[in-house]
């Protein structure tokens, strides 16, 4: 994966989450921690992105960054969280991201 793409990945995993540690974004993207942390030091100069180290700590986006909220039409979101509800594993954590990067202003679940 290009740097570029797996840099959009990390925006858009943290977008859905909130957060997420060096750990889970290096086994997830299928690279090294010290990748990560060379993309989060890139991506911090662009997005509001930050870490905090320890317990409970991570690479964080806050909490206002929703660049594609409420981009979902209402029968969109609909069907995607139906297949949600069905779907498994990585499907199903795909479907996670997609529905809170794109609906989550809409979303009542």
């Amino acid at each position: 994966m290009a740097s570029a793409h797996r840099r959009m990945e990390i925006i858009s995993i943290l977008s859905a989450r909130g957060h997420a540690t060096m750990r889970e974004l290096a086994w997830e993207l299928d690279v090294t921690r010290r990748t990560i942390m060379n993309d989060i030091i890139a991506l911090s100069f662009d997005y509001p992105i930050y870490t905090k180290p320890g317990e409970g700590g991570g690479v964080f986006i806050t909490e206002d960054y929703k660049p594609y909220a409420n981009t979902l039409t209402q029968t969109e979101l609909e069907t995607l969280c139906g297949l949600y509800g069905r779907a498994e594993g990585k499907e199903k954590e795909i479907l996670f991201r997609i529905i809170h990067k794109y609906g989550a202003d809409k979303l009542e679940l």
